[in-house]
């Protein structure tokens, strides 16, 4: 594992913001983090390169503690957030410039393909960038040296479809020499390129899997049934978001494990049914996730 945290805890005060999260990044992976606003995805990022220090537990990044990472090794990481600090008295080229003499790896191609394509002119200061072109500027410095892990928060956020296109553009340049460990509540823009994603939500982490497990395990299912029905006390945890109107029932299935399995289900349920299953989108099954886990909070309050 590229990353890899072991019960990693981080509190101020008296808010746990982290609780034990065990995350483990597979190399060569495009690795999605998501969650709900303050679920701690920024944290954990700050924590993997030594921004923040865990209150107890460990993260390991490129095989070394994260809070024993030196210079060597942070050659090889790019972080990217989208509250990153520019130096606002150069230009871009300038910027540009001063990082060049910083990597010994750096690839001035990749550079100058990257300003080019995104049409970041030289001369522009960094106080006069727009919200996109920021980030832009801060995405081509954390790719241009190939480092072997990108970390990326929120990068997306803020910026308009044809820039949003542009930066995901950047990304796959490197997607298959670079691990990238991604948070973005811009979901169906990374979800062609995502191989891997965990859930987090008010500190904990609820599960990590590749996307091609969780995308088989998810559906959403529409069923007409024989006759008007409550929903069941019984029925399976792993269904959310019930909907029953008169002979019509819509709900997600989070287990599923074949069209005959379901179909038993609900007849032992229901009687009689008519189902039709469908697949759904990262984005989609995201939503699902985190209106349950408001959805629980509230319940836990009642």
């Amino acid at each position: 594992m590229i990353v890899e945290t072991n019960n990693l805890r981080k509190t101020y005060g008296r808010v746990q913001v982290l609780k034990e999260i065990n995350l483990q990044v597979p190399e060569g992976s495009a690795f999605a983090l998501v969650g709900t606003n303050g679920a701690g995805k920024t944290t954990t990022m700050r924590i993997l390169v030594n921004i923040l220090q865990p209150g107890s537990g460990s993260a390991t990044v490129l095989g070394c503690d994260s809070r024993l990472l030196k210079p060597e090794l942070f050659q090889q990481i790019g972080y990217v957030s989208e509250n990153q600090v520019l130096p606002e008295r150069l230009t871009i080229g300038q910027y540009f410039d001063y990082l060049r003499a910083l990597y010994p790896k750096w690839d001035t191609g990749l550079e100058n393909t990257l300003r080019k394509r995104m049409d970041l002119p030289a001369s522009r200061g960094l106080n006069k960038l727009s919200h996109g072109m920021r980030m832009k500027t801060v995405l081509i410095a954390g790719l241009a040296f190939r480092p072997r892990l990108l970390i990326l928060d929120e990068p997306l956020s803020g910026m308009d479809t044809l820039t949003r296109d542009e930066v995901v553009d950047g990304l796959l340049e490197q997607a298959d020499e670079t691990t990238i460990l991604i948070s973005s509540h811009e979901l169906a823009e990374i979800e062609y390129f995502t191989s891997h994603i965990a859930f987090m939500d008010d500190g904990s982490l609820s599960f990590q899997e590749s996307i091609e497990s969780l995308r088989d395990r998810f559906r959403e299912v529409r069923v007409t049934l024989s006759a008007t029905k409550e929903w069941p006390v019984s029925a399976p945890q792993s269904w959310l978001a019930p909907q029953i109107q008169g002979h019509s029932l819509y709900f997600i299935e989070t287990q599923f494990q074949g069209q005959e399995s379901l179909h038993q289900q609900l007849s032992e349920h229901f009687g009689a049914v008519h189902l039709e299953e469908s697949p759904m989108s990262l984005r989609e099954i995201s939503k699902v996730l985190i209106r349950e886990a408001r959805d629980d909070k509230l319940r836990e309050a009642a």
